[in-house]
């Protein structure tokens, strides 16, 4: 009973400077998307914990194929991350993890003549119909990189902050829809499969971004 008490008491001092200690609120932009986060102390001056949400929608023209496709890019992802202080400083590592709504939406568009072409086979546009296309990924993500940027042990209110990572999102899946029936199943299987490669090197996605943070 008494090693119980003991280990208790040691709980709630080690405890108390996290809950004591300040908190931070920022906003951050890089390649995760337009993001905000909050950040709080866990052992004041060695190790933070933040969350943080990210969202973004942009298109791109992809041509990794045979095939045009008019690509929409969804990014959506909320995090936990923790970051490390091994110096006492402000230069930090970081790892954590992520729920991973990151997405491609893409419809193919067919050449200035009207035509796709699906693993060598020429297809009229009336003959392909709509040619869609969706790549997802992994739903958990885990993130490691480095960053500087202390937002709550600095003595400033007002911090600025970089991160550098990689967030692993797996490999992708894709889906190749044509709704016209003249389409071959075997060329619109070989599509997939040479969308799958083309965007294989997703998988390891960099994180890059700048933040602001005000502390209270």
């Amino acid at each position: 009973m008494k090693k119980i008490s003991l280990a208790l008491c040691a709980a709630v001092c080690m405890a108390q400077p996290a809950m004591a200690g300040d908190m931070a609120i920022g906003g951050k932009a890089g390649t995760l998307g337009a993001g905000a986060e909050l950040v709080t102390n866990v052992v004041p001056m060695l190790v933070n914990a933040r969350v943080q949400l990210n969202a973004f929608n942009y298109n791109k023209t992809l041509q990794d194929t045979s095939v045009t496709y008019d690509a929409k890019l969804k990014l959506f992802s909320f995090g936990a991350v923790a970051d490390v202080y091994p110096f006492v400083g402000k230069f930090r590592l970081s790892g954590g993890l992520y729920y991973n709504g990151n997405k491609f939406s893409m419809t193919g568009t067919p050449s200035a003549g009207g035509t796709y072409v699906i693993n060598g086979t020429t297809y009229t546009a009336a003959q392909v119909g709509s040619l869609t296309s969706t790549v997802d990924f992994n739903k958990v993500a885990p993130y490691v990189g480095i960053g500087f940027g202390d937002p709550v042990s600095s003595g400033s209110p007002v911090g600025f902050n970089v991160d550098l990572g990689v967030l692993y999102m797996g490999t992708p899946k894709s889906s190749v829809t044509a709704t016209g029936t003249a389409v071959a199943a075997a060329d619109i299987a070989a599509e997939k499969k040479k969308l799958d490669d083309a965007l294989n090197k997703m998988k390891f996605y960099p994180v890059a971004a700048l933040g602001v943070t005000f502390r209270f």
